[in-house]
């Protein structure tokens, strides 16, 4: 699996996709580059848990999804090393969130 949804497909989306989605589980998912292609607001969302994806470079996250709303984001060190943000300010907000799991 590379994307869990595809850009190309944006227009089958709810309006707010994982709307109600408390944590957010990858692990083992080699393939994986894409969990979707724009910054999602995540009301409910809690813990986002990446293991052993190595092509997940970005989060579908910006500075609008931290506010207000504490998210842990687990993973390997490595992986958080080499994440992509969408600005200085998303990083920013979720650098304190990130808590290192496994190995580097």
């Amino acid at each position: 699996m590379e994307e869990i949804i595809s850009c190309r497909e944006i227009d089958q989306v709810p309006e707010i996709p994982f709307e109600k989605l408390e944590l957010l589980q990858l692990k083992d998912l080699q393939h994986l580059n894409s969990i979707y292609c724009n910054a999602l607001p995540f009301l409910h969302l809690k813990d986002i848990r990446v293991l052993e994806c190595p092509n997940l470079k970005k989060l579908p996250l910006d500075s609008n999804s931290a506010k207000e709303r504490k998210i842990v984001i687990n993973g390997e060190e490595g992986w958080w090393k080499e994440l992509q943000w969408k600005d200085e300010a998303t990083q920013n907000a979720f650098l304190p969130c990130f808590k290192s799991q496994g190995s580097s």
